[in-house]
């Protein structure tokens, strides 16, 4: 696993969806308290993902993916984002976003490249 800084997370976003627009993406919610998994999304379209503020002082994540109906998963205040290997390529495929109400996974194919991420 791979964790990737705080300080990072706004150029990680833009990497993704630099390199990995139009992706095969499935999102998978895990409810922290109940650990109840419900799928977002399976084989969507991967359109974009963005962090900012949500409303002033809280940080919140946006991902957005098509496919036959437009997925929109926001996930507030994250606490770590860590990258899963996909192999012994150094490839990423799956992204784990922790925050304080739930973990979501990424899955993307193809992979992240490890050269994308240089820097990070």
């Amino acid at each position: 696993m791979k964790e990737i800084k705080t300080q990072d997370w706004d150029t990680f976003c833009q990497r993704l969806n630099e390199f990995e627009r139009g992706a095969s993406v499935d999102i998978l919610w895990i409810d922290r308290a109940s650990q109840a998994e419900r799928s977002v999304a399976r084989g969507a379209e991967f359109e974009d993902i963005s962090f900012g503020k949500r409303d002033g002082c809280n940080d919140q994540i946006t991902i957005r993916a098509g496919g036959e109906k437009e997925t929109r998963h926001e996930i507030v205040e994250p606490i770590t984002i860590r990258l899963r290997e996909s192999g012994k390529d150094g490839h990423y495929n799956g992204v784990s976003i922790e925050a304080e109400e739930g973990i979501t996974l990424l899955t993307f194919q193809p992979a992240i490249h490890a050269g994308w991420l240089g820097g990070l």
